[in-house]
């Protein structure tokens, strides 16, 4: 006789309510949860501690440069000043040389001097395209005056000043370049420098620099070439 055929019900093959417990996950401790939050809390206030001090010290880096640039354009003019003041000392000998020959020669050579401090007035009064004008046509008209030194020199610092570099560069050039033996190429040779400094031109600036500094040993333009140098 045939065993009888089992025929098992759906429910027979579901599993029981323990074999499905027992292979779940386990649900996460909150407290673990909550440490790690504040763990990465703590590093995002790190990182912006961080990122602000490095903020700050760019900043501070900026200011310190801009108080260096500002340092330098004072010194330079004090330099100015100092450098007009001896300029007006070199001059007055010569006045009174003018003033005590009655020659035909001398009265041309008071023109001279009368043109070139007309043109000192007009950078004192700060009116510097009437400056430019006047030192220009004094250097053009009076090449062999040993106040043209002086008028290109001039001329170059007002060119510098009204942001002209290379008629700057250029005045600056004649004075080294035509009165190698003039009292203002040191201070020609270190405008030079700094105008070479500012273009980016470091390896020139350092060349003319150096060259005042050998050249020109215990001058103020020595003294300033060297600060420019070291502050590098």
């Amino acid at each position: 006789m045939a065993e009888p055929v089992v025929i098992q019900s759906q429910a027979d093959h579901v599993s029981s309510p323990s074999s499905r417990g027992s292979s779940s996950t386990p649900a996460p401790d909150p407290a673990f949860v909550e440490n790690l939050m504040l763990q990465v809390r703590d590093l995002e206030q790190q990182v912006a501690e961080q990122r602000g001090l490095v903020e700050e010290l760019n900043y501070q880096i900026q200011i310190l440069q801009q108080e260096q640039k500002e340092r330098y354009v004072d010194l330079d003019q004090r330099l100015l000043n100092m450098q007009q003041q001896l300029d007006i000392q070199a001059v007055a000998p010569a006045e009174r040389e003018v003033s005590s020959s009655l020659s035909e020669g001398a009265v041309s050579d008071e023109e001279v001097l009368a043109e070139y401090n007309a043109a000192r007035e007009l950078i004192r009064n700060r009116d510097f395209p009437g400056a430019i004008t006047a030192l220009s046509e004094f250097a053009q008209s009076h090449p062999n005056h040993e106040l043209t030194p002086n008028a290109w020199y001039w001329l170059g610092e007002v060119h510098l000043v009204s942001r002209q570099v290379s008629q700057a560069q250029a005045a600056f050039e004649a004075v080294v370049d035509d009165y190698e033996d003039h009292a203002k190429v040191p201070d020609s040779l270190y405008k030079l420098g700094v105008i070479a400094q500012q273009q980016e031109r470091g390896s020139q600036a350092t060349q003319l620099f150096n060259r005042v500094i050998s050249e020109y040993p215990g001058s103020q333009s020595a003294k300033l070439a060297q600060a420019r140098l070291d502050s590098n």
